[in-house]
């Protein structure tokens, strides 16, 4: 596919969602990118926030949204050229320099305090106004993404890096060519390419320590500056994603590290553990002092985040200490790990790489078995056909990002028709959805408006400690009540966005807290009814009283959020506030007599639920019966014989297991539930310690 029929499928999209949600096509534009680098983790999240004006002398003045990253305390400014032409435009020098520049005047206008002085309380720019003036006025570093549907000139090669009142000022054009490649990328990221030589005159010495099919595996001996080096100059992108999730919740700065650092700077290599790292390729170069890594591709560092964050900040904080830093020296594990393996194999690595360290299983949950089964239950769950259709849908759950988008990547035109007529667009779930719609339902507004990454591992920790207890409540309808409460969401979304009150801004924020709010509001009011999913579900949309409901109350939401009596000057940084959904709660508000007439009683769920249990749990004995069975009688002789070898199991386990071998063998099988699953457990304990098969 040539970037013409890229750019004019995408179009395509962004129109089909602008016309479904009654939105802009700019905004949708808007949205589609910035989840695209969010996915890619070029940006930790983002926050819409359309703003025009003109500041002093006349500048023009114009942003589409910022985000802003608490780990490298970073604040970036996007603005969107959109052209939404038929034919592929270009975006020119002379133009992406007039874009910068008006993202640019809204940070200086802002730290100049014009803009609290001439903009409107009210309008969304007002609030980032401020917390540039005062929260974000000493931060590290600022971005400005221009992201466009037209094509970067040739002509534009290299735009240097400025800076606003001694603060640096980077600048980044994503225009349709390389979101493109972005999307082809089996990683979904865009690699970063180091070449070493830059940070140290011969590139960093390192001895081969291993090589298989899957990766080849590097000792190398990386000088603290240029480890803090290529931190400051590439950010938390070197820092792979669960990895910075933890470094990000809980504290950046290790205070023993850092009086290493200063202090006993030539003990570091002793004291430290080091960091482990994965790479996509290395570019190697040999000399009378050994061999050195000179290029690096795709670097993660995957372990030791604290260590390298660290000694970044050290280098900055601590500018009359730097030279220090080249008496240390920091062991680095690499592992090169070809594109095609990095997907299946990096989160292993990086998990067995913090096995040592107190990073919990919610820091990893993107491989839980969680997903596995929703994926499962969304491939196979046909939603009911509505709107006159003669067919169900399904709502797919993307477990994997760019899963949605690989599944079409080797169909014919016509399997591509038949697969989106299936699996609507519309209806693909992510990971980060899903949380955020379980995260309203447990009334938590508050929570979900710091942003989709930061409520995401929020949510997995409620899960990893549900599935410990019963894994068995995520079952058939726990995934209904989540497309339940995404069709909600996206109703009240509309309400909102269609509402003679609203003023642009916010959205996102009056949605979640309508939700929780509805949700609240029943369980004060009405603690022996509930809202009834089953019907959201089986109709695929709300009720016209539910709708009038929703109303009234985003109506209520909406006025206090933006009260100008509100502790929080901005208004999303005010949504992320307990104390603000406190506040919510207290709104003197009654609900309909209409919609209460529809609640149904909890106990009518709560039975529900309980069947969808037993069914569940139906499911597990089957799957546990099918792996023993599908395991067979000859890895099951060589578990016994290994187990014996190696003295893992105790004498009752290995009578069980040679009674079940010889009962398989006369075509006998477990005669209970709790006999299958004791063979697994053998099987696990096995493999715990270090059984292959």
């Amino acid at each position: 596919m040539d970037v013409s029929e890229f750019r004019t499928e995408l179009i395509g999209e962004v129109h089909l969602n602008a016309a479904t949600n009654g939105t802009f096509s700019r905004e949708e534009f808007v949205t589609l990118y910035s989840a695209a680098l969010i996915d890619a983790e070029e940006m930790v999240n983002f926050e819409p926030l359309a703003f025009e004006g003109t500041g002093a002398r006349g500048r023009r003045i114009q942003i589409d949204g910022y985000y802003f990253d608490e780990l490298d305390k970073c604040l970036g400014i996007v603005i969107c050229p959109f052209a939404d032409g038929f034919d592929v435009e270009t975006l020119t020098d002379t133009d992406a320099k007039n874009w910068f520049r008006r993202a640019q005047a809204f940070v200086e206008e802002s730290r100049s305090g014009f803009l609290l002085e001439n903009a409107e309380e009210s309008c969304p720019g007002y609030g980032l106004a401020m917390d540039i003036k005062n929260i974000y006025a000493h931060v590290s570093r600022f971005k400005i993404f221009i992201v466009t549907d037209m094509i970067m000139s040739n002509r534009i090669r290299e735009i240097p890096n400025a800076e606003i009142d001694g603060i640096p000022l980077e600048y980044h054009i994503w225009d349709i060519e390389r979101l493109q490649a972005l999307q082809a990328s089996k990683t979904g990221k865009e690699d970063i390419v180091i070449l070493l030589k830059d940070f140290s005159e011969n590139g960093i010495p390192c001895l081969e320590a291993g090589s298989t099919s899957e990766y080849t595996a590097y000792l190398c001996n990386i000088p603290g500056k240029v480890l803090a080096d290529l931190y400051n100059t590439y950010g938390s992108r070197l820092l792979e994603g669960n990895v910075r999730s933890f470094l990000t919740a809980k504290g950046k700065i290790n205070k023993e590290i850092r009086n290493t650092i200063l202090n006993k700077p030539d003990m570091f290599f002793a004291y430290n553990n080091g960091i482990a790292a994965t790479a996509s390729e290395v570019k190697l170069e040999k000399s009378s002092v050994g061999t050195s890594l000179v290029e690096i591709k795709g670097l993660q560092i995957v372990n030791g985040g604290q260590t390298t964050v660290s000694l970044a900040t050290a280098l900055v904080k601590d500018r009359d200490r730097a030279d220090d830093l080249r008496n240390i020296f920091v062991p680095m594990k690499l592992s090169v790990v070809s594109s095609e393996k990095a997907v299946d194999l990096i989160p292993y690595i990086a998990k067995y790489a913090n096995a040592q360290n107190k990073v919990s299983d919610a820091d990893f949950f993107s491989n839980h078995p969680f997903h596995i089964r929703m994926e499962e239950i969304s491939r196979r769950v046909l939603a009911p056909a509505v709107m006159g259709n003669q067919y169900g849908t399904y709502w797919y759950y993307e477990r994997a990002r760019g899963q949605y988008r690989q599944a079409q990547a080797y169909m014919t035109k016509g399997e591509k028709n038949r697969f989106l007529a299936r699996n609507p667009k519309s209806q693909m779930i992510t990971k980060t959805d899903l949380a955020k719609f379980h995260e309203l339902f447990r009334m938590l507004p508050h929570q979900v408006s710091t942003g989709a990454q930061k409520n995401f591992m929020k949510f997995a920790d409620w899960v990893t400690s549900e599935w410990e207890k019963t894994d068995t409540v995520f079952n058939e309808d726990f995934f209904k009540r989540i497309v339940s409460l995404n069709i909600l969401f996206r109703k009240t979304d509309t309400i909102i966005r269609k509402a003679p009150w609203y003023e642009m801004g916010y959205k996102a924020q009056v949605a979640a807290y309508t939700i929780s709010m509805l949700l609240y509001l029943i369980q004060k009011y009405y603690s022996d009814m509930v809202l009834d999913f089953r019907y959201i579900w089986t109709h695929q949309d709300i009720s016209n009283s539910t709708q009038l409901e929703l109303q009234e109350i985003a109506a209520e939401v909406y006025k206090y959020l933006v009260d100008p009596k509100r502790e929080v000057q901005n208004v999303t940084e005010w949504a992320k506030r307990e104390a603000c959904w406190k506040g919510v709660k207290s709104l003197p508000i009654i609900l309909r007599d209409d919609f209460v007439n529809e609640l149904i009683p909890s106990s009518v769920l709560s039975h529900a639920a309980k069947d969808a249990k037993a069914m569940q749990k139906q499911d597990n004995n089957i799957s546990v019966m099918e792996e023993v069975t599908n395991y067979g009688v000859e890895n099951w002789n060589a578990l016994l014989k290994w187990s014996i070898e190696n003295k893992i199991l105790i004498p009752q386990d290995i009578s069980f297991l040679e009674a079940f071998i010889a009962g398989l063998k006369r075509g006998k099988l477990p005669s209970s539930e709790k006999q299958y699953q004791k063979i697994i457990k053998i099987l696990e304990k096995a493999r715990m310690e270090s059984y292959p098969v």
